[in-house]
């Protein structure tokens, strides 16, 4: 089992106090506070947020200091769409080269998912490291690295916003839905299907969020709406 430095300790309590919202899109990351927080010195939390901004999940303002991304009504739109047509690739790719061993561990994570869902409280942050784990295995098989790492950097972009779609428990019973319905249509070599369910699968997030926003605002805007209408057009 890997040891984790110093280093690596900060950027996992800085990303989960981003994910689960403790640190709000839009407020400062200060290196001194999370230092005295964690009680240690501040060079390992300065090392942690460069690995997080070049992941995204963090953006550093010139003269300013780092802060949490805020993501505009359009900014979501554009993520989630464009994030279902790479995984969408990305699927594609995998069918032809998947084999039974790789479709057996995709399998033990869709169960592991299961597992986190029926805990009292469910287990968001496993359940979402387990998602991860399952679309980063179908970006390996495709070996295409450019699509696993833009995709990877679009999911950590709106990694809070999917923590959050996830409290919806219609949402996260829906996900593993998907992810099941997914992993058959592999071990049937279905590859519209499983194209099919993949695109669905990142959508129906979006769609979620749609519903949070118009709770929210009372109307959903253009953008949002146009997301779900390409989503039941099948554009």
């Amino acid at each position: 089992m890997k040891i984790e430095s110093i280093t690596d300790i900060a950027k996992r309590h800085i990303q989960e106090w981003i994910v689960t919202g403790e640190f709000q899109p839009g407020q400062q990351i200060k290196e001194e506070e999370i230092s005295q927080r964690l009680e240690i010195s501040r060079p390992p939390v300065r090392e942690a947020l460069k690995m997080l901004e070049e992941t995204g999940l963090v953006i550093r303002k010139p003269r300013c200091g780092v802060f949490v991304p805020e993501m505009t009504e359009k900014d979501m739109w554009e993520v989630y769409t464009l994030k279902a047509e790479l995984y969408e690739m990305a699927i594609s790719l995998a069918m032809d080269m998947i084999s039974e061993g790789e479709i057996s561990k995709l399998e033990s994570l869709v169960q592991k998912m299961e597992i986190c869902v029926e805990k009292d409280p469910v287990g968001l942050l496993r359940y979402q490291d387990l998602h991860k784990r399952f679309h980063n295995k179908i970006m390996d098989v495709a070996g295409n690295y450019r699509l696993k790492t833009f995709a990877s950097n679009l999911h950590n972009q709106v990694s809070p916003f999917s923590y959050k779609s996830l409290q919806n428990k219609d949402h996260l019973y829906s996900s593993i839905h998907y992810h099941r319905k997914i992993v058959t249509a592999m071990k049937k070599k279905d590859r519209s299907l499983a194209c099919k369910l993949m695109k669905e699968h990142v959508l129906n997030a979006l769609d979620v969020l749609t519903d949070m926003f118009t709770l929210r605002t009372g109307a959903p805007s253009d953008l949002w709406t146009r997301g779900r209408t390409s989503h039941s057009s099948g554009l």
